[in-house]
């Protein structure tokens, strides 16, 4: 039985050595889908929102029907433009692993939409927007409880995005 050439061990040396540079300490690396995305249309169907009674929150849900476009995203500066039924606003814009975050800032509000890097349909991807209110007045007329709400959808990427 004839053992191991020395040629045969450094090719199976150096090919460990590729395999294992490539695929990143030998976990598979794969491009983030939503690192290219520059536009979305978001439609959201489901919305849960929070009314407080006697200091406990009481979370209701019901059908909604609301689009909110994303455009101008530049993950590079972190910005965004959103378009929703709140009017027009800038957002900054966050890639994470498997998520892409848009975070819009009023006073007293902040809206998060959220789309991830999984399909909900055939080219849509899931989503969830939330709502988050509160303005704090001393005197009348004057919301003791905060607004909060959470839609739920779907988003799709906007020809050339």
């Amino acid at each position: 039985m004839r053992g191991p050439s020395t040629a045969g061990l450094c090719l199976l040396a150096v090919t460990t050595c590729l395999s294992q540079a490539a695929s990143g300490n030998g976990l598979l690396q794969r491009q983030n889908p939503l690192a290219t995305i520059t536009s979305l249309r978001c439609h959201f169907i489901i919305k849960t929102s929070v009314l407080w009674t006697d200091g406990k929150p009481n979370v209701r849900q019901e059908p909604t029907d609301v689009r909110v476009t994303v455009s101008e995203v530049d993950l590079q500066d972190g910005t965004a433009e959103i378009s929703s039924p709140q009017g027009r606003r800038f957002a900054s814009a966050l890639l994470s692993d498997g998520s892409l975050y848009f975070m819009e800032t009023t006073s007293g509000a902040m809206d998060v939409t959220a789309v991830f890097a999984t399909q909900s349909s055939r080219g849509k991807l899931r989503a969830v927007r939330g709502e988050y209110a509160y303005v704090y007045l001393t005197v009348p007329p004057f919301v003791p409880d905060p607004a909060v709400s959470q839609s739920y959808g779907e988003c799709e990427p906007a020809p050339g995005a």
